[in-house]
């Protein structure tokens, strides 16, 4: 197996921030089957894997004088309340996450993804 070029992991972190991008949305919006975690922390996982990309994106290209990619600067999702989900349909799944002391919320989490990231 051979080495990656810089080259290489820049265009595999810049692609690897659109997919987490896309997957928090869609959690966002739908949710997802983890029996034992709810939305909201699958979120807050997605939005920490968005946070490493970027902090690897920014490594490669300090140590190779590169520019930063647009990929880069593209919005970070906020934190959402880990007892968040998308919807209560999941009646077993929600049923588990209740038994387990968790008092979740429903309250959607707000996302412009125009706006600058800081980060």
């Amino acid at each position: 197996m051979k080495n990656k070029t810089i080259q290489e992991h820049l265009i595999e972190y810049r692609e690897s921030i659109l997919e987490e991008l896309e997957h928090w949305k869609c959690l966002n919006e739908n949710g997802c089957n983890d029996p034992f975690w709810s939305d909201g922390c699958n979120m807050n996982l997605v939005r920490n894997h968005i946070i490493y990309y970027k902090n690897e994106i920014a490594k490669l290209c300090g140590m190779s004088g590169m520019a930063l990619p647009e990929e880069y600067y593209c919005p970070l999702p906020p934190k959402v309340d880990n007892n968040y989900m998308a919807n209560l349909k999941q009646k077993e799944r929600v049923r588990r996450l209740m038994q387990m002391g968790n008092a979740l919320t429903t309250r959607k989490v707000k996302f412009d993804n125009q706006q600058l990231s800081l980060f």
